[in-house]
C-alpha cells in the first residue's frame, strides 16, 4: 500500500511541475501525427459531424437528445483512430472491447446533460425562445458571437472528462475509475491543459463564424495534440 501511495504521489507531482509550454510539444507532437493522415482525419471529422447533424434534424427533441448521446459515441470513434494512427501509422476503428464500448456508451449520456448546460447559458444570452429555435435548425438573427459562446460555454466539463474515453477504450478503466483519472491527471497538468482547454474553445467558438470548418480543420489537430497529451499523462 506505501508503494502504491508513493508512486501516485510521485506522478502527481511529476504532473503538476509541468510548465505551460509543455503544451506546445504536445501540439508539435500532434501536428506530427496528424501529418500521418490529414485527409483520413479530416474525412473522418466530416463524417462524424455530418452523422451527429442528421440525427439531430430528426423530428422534434428526440432527434436532438439522441444526437447529443452519439456525440461523444463518435468523438471515441476518432480517439480511437488516432490511438491506431500512432501505434500502427493506420487510421484504423478496430479496438476496444464489448465491455469498453458499453462502458462509452453510458459515458456518453453525459452528453445530453452537457448540452442541457449549454442550452441554459444560451438562454441567458439569447433568451429561451432563440435557443429553442436554434436547437430545431432554425435560422435566429442573433450575433454569431452568442451563438459561439454558448457552444464554447461546455469546455470546462469537456476538458476535466477529456481522457474518459481512452481510459475506457484503451486501458479498459471502470467509469468511475475513468472520471477520476481523468479529472486528477487534467487539474494536476493544470498549466498546459488550460492552453488546451483554450484551443478547444477557440475551435468551437468559431464554429458560427466558418460554417464549422473551424471544428472540421483545426479539430482533428487539437484532438492529435489531446491524445499525445494522454500518452504523456498515462504512460
Amino acid at each position: 500500500m506505501t508503494t502504491v501511495t508513493s508512486t501516485r504521489a510521485t506522478y502527481h507531482q511529476a504532473n503538476k511541475s509541468l510548465p505551460a509550454k509543455e503544451a506546445f510539444t504536445w501540439l508539435k507532437e500532434g501536428w506530427q501525427l496528424f501529418v500521418k493522415a490529414p485527409f483520413k482525419l479530416m474525412g473522418l471529422s466530416f463524417v462524424t459531424l455530418l452523422a451527429a447533424g442528421l440525427i439531430q434534424a430528426l423530428a422534434g427533441p428526440i432527434g436532438l437528445s439522441i444526437s447529443k448521446w452519439v456525440g461523444p459515441l463518435l468523438a471515441a470513434v476518432m480517439w480511437l483512430a488516432i490511438a491506431n494512427l500512432a501505434e500502427n501509422n493506420k487510421v484504423r476503428l478496430s479496438g476496444g472491447t464489448l465491455r469498453s464500448w458499453t462502458n462509452v456508451a453510458l459515458w456518453s449520456l453525459t452528453g445530453p446533460v452537457i448540452a442541457w448546460i449549454q442550452f441554459q447559458i444560451g438562454a441567458m444570452l439569447m433568451g429561451a425562445d432563440s435557443v429553442a429555435a436554434l436547437a430545431n435548425g432554425v435560422v435566429v438573427d442573433v450575433p454569431a458571437w452568442k451563438v459561439g459562446l454558448m457552444m464554447g460555454s461546455a469546455t470546462p466539463i469537456n476538458l476535466l472528462l477529456l481522457f474518459v474515453p481512452m481510459l475506457l477504450i484503451l486501458k479498459h478503466r471502470s467509469i468511475p475509475a475513468s472520471f477520476t483519472n481523468s479529472i486528477a491527471a487534467v487539474v494536476g497538468a493544470y498549466k498546459p491543459m488550460l492552453i488546451i482547454g483554450a484551443l478547444i474553445f477557440l475551435t468551437v467558438a468559431l464554429a458560427p463564424y466558418t460554417f464549422a470548418l473551424s471544428g472540421l480543420v483545426f479539430g482533428p489537430i487539437v484532438s492529435c495534440m489531446c491524445f499525445v497529451a494522454y500518452q504523456r499523462l498515462f504512460r
